[in-house]
Formats: structure tokens, sequence, C-alpha cells
């Protein structure tokens, strides 16, 4: 569910083709905040939604999700996978998942200097040791910004 006035969205369950059922961990269930262009993406998506339902009319399936279909039905994966796919044959980038894209924006908040608790805390993840321990040797940039950091302090 989406707040766009507080600027947030509330993972509360996990979907799959096959059924809903409550997130792995307690930590999985949180709420985490979105930006500004995601606020005005999903905006301009609700207005497209709208437009549907006008154009559908009674055949317009009222989902909880918020993502759906034109006609308001929920997305199955392999749906959601296609519409990713689609995308990313559009660009320069190699095949990716969107669980990838879940990792994609770890490594992205990392590299730009988010703290270890805030990604662990917007993953879902039980410690921070999970995130470090799948996210901190993958960076680079990461890397490279710790050994500076070490040479200043070391230098002082």
């Amino acid at each position: 569910m989406s707040n766009l006035k507080r600027k947030s969205i509330s993972i509360t369950k996990t979907r799959s083709d096959k059924r809903i059922k409550k997130p792995k961990t307690p930590s999985s269930k949180r709420k985490i905040g979105i930006d500004d262009t995601l606020v005005a993406d999903l905006k301009k998506y609700k207005l497209w939604q709208n437009e549907n339902k006008m154009r559908y009319g009674e055949g317009y399936y009222n989902s909880k999700y918020l993502i759906v279909r034109p006609d308001g039905k929920a997305l199955s994966e392999y749906s959601v996978n296609k519409i990713v796919d689609s995308i990313i044959a559009k660009t320069n980038l190699h095949h990716l998942t969107t669980h990838g894209l879940r990792h994609t924006h770890a490594i992205m908040l990392l590299e730009s200097g988010a703290d270890i608790k805030f990604v662990s805390t917007r993953l879902g993840h039980a410690t921070i040791n999970m995130t470090a321990d799948v996210y901190l040797h993958i960076t680079k940039k990461y890397e490279e910004e710790n050994i500076n950091k070490l040479q200043a302090y070391l230098n002082n």
C-alpha cells in the first residue's frame, strides 16, 4: 500500500502466482520512504488507472494491488518479468530479473553513501550482517571510498 502524501510504501505481504503470504521475518514487514520522482510517477500511474476505470466501466476489476493490468486485474509474475524484459531490451543493460532490481537498488544506495543500517532496514533484512555479507563485497566504489577514508585518517 502506498501513501503518496507521506511519500511511503508499506510492505506487508509477499505474493507469488501461487499465493499471498506473510513476509519471511518480522523485519520484512516495513514502511519505506520514496522520493519525489517516484511519487510523481505513481500519481501519473493512478491517473492512467482512473482513465482505464472509465474505459472499462463495470468490466474494470478493483484490485488491491498498486500495479495492475489496464483492466485492473493483478499482474502475474510472468507478466511482470515480461514487462521488465521489454524495458531492458530497449537499453544497453544485460538481462535483469525483478529480484535483480532489488539488488541493483541496494548497491546504488550503498554507492551513493547511504548508511548500511538504512539499506538493511529498507530491504527488510533481519540483521545488518546479512546486508553486509550480501552487498558490501560487490561494490568497488564502497571499497575505494573506505580505503580513502583510512588513508585520510592515517595522514592526520
